[in-house]
């Protein structure tokens, strides 16, 4: 599959590495309105088109990774050569319909809500579409995306709720490891070390949830003695409502999406 990536900014840059990991780099092309950032594409060793004309007749699946005010100009350029090609789209708040209607309702149209754990190849991505992708191009469109990180294919209605869970998400488990990292400065650490040692618990845990499975309930009480120093702590977060003001937290932010 040959895709072009437009837009090459923190995301569509990170989407376009990705892909040429799963593809080659051979069939990832790029084009941006910016020319620092078509510099920027052609010093990490990708293709650039001088116009969207050119990379939409060489591509089979084209990825808009450009903000979502932009994306009404971009489709109204390209409606008149994109045929029968895969259009999957980044942009926030904008859904299949809005696609449909510039489009066609016989477009083929995917739609990702990516979180900037893309930047690292460790992505959660929700993934929908309009049913117009034959199996073969879905399978082979979910392929060239794994190297994005983990794809979820979550019905559109539920987008909002995803955005706040995993697209906000990271923003939240950043603030948590910043509390960490400054609980250690209060009990002696440098901030960096400190840091450190919270990254490394956060990732750890992940990593032990994610092999062994389970409910992280019943490895917190793994954790905890009768009686001991780690009970004493989650009883305290217990007693402020920890859970309550993450679920609140997650409430508030799907309402604002």
């Amino acid at each position: 599959m040959r895709v072009g990536v437009i837009g090459y900014g923190n995301m569509g840059r990170a989407f376009t590495k990705a892909l040429a990991e799963s593809l080659g780099r051979e069939n990832v092309s790029v084009y941006d309105v910016s020319e620092v950032k078509r510099e920027e594409a052609v010093k990490d060793g990708f293709a650039v088109a001088q116009n969207l004309y050119f990379l939409i007749n060489n591509s089979e699946a084209v990825i808009i990774a450009v903000k979502p005010k932009d994306v009404g100009s971009v489709l109204e350029e390209v409606k008149e050569n994109f045929g029968n090609r895969i259009l999957v789209s980044i942009a926030a708040g904008l859904e299949l319909s809005f696609y449909e209607e510039r489009l066609g309702t016989n477009a083929k149209i995917v739609r990702l809500m990516p979180n900037i754990n893309v930047l690292v190849g460790r992505g959660t991505i929700a993934l929908t579409h309009n049913g117009n992708l034959t199996e073969e191009e879905f399978e082979e469109l979910l392929k060239a995306l794994s190297r994005c990180g983990s794809i979820y294919e979550v019905p559109e209605p539920l987008f909002d709720s995803f955005t706040a869970l995993a697209g906000s998400g990271p923003a939240f488990v950043f603030h948590f490891i910043d509390a960490l990292a400054l609980a250690g400065v209060r009990e002696g650490f440098g901030y960096e070390e400190a840091l450190k040692i919270a990254t490394d618990t956060v990732l750890g845990s992940a990593e032990l949830l994610r092999k062994l499975g389970g409910n992280p309930n019943e490895w917190s009480v793994k954790v905890s003695s009768p009686g001991g120093t780690t009970i004493e702590g989650l009883s305290f977060l217990e007693r402020k409502g920890f859970k309550g003001i993450v679920i609140k937290c997650i409430e508030k932010t799907t309402e604002k999406a």
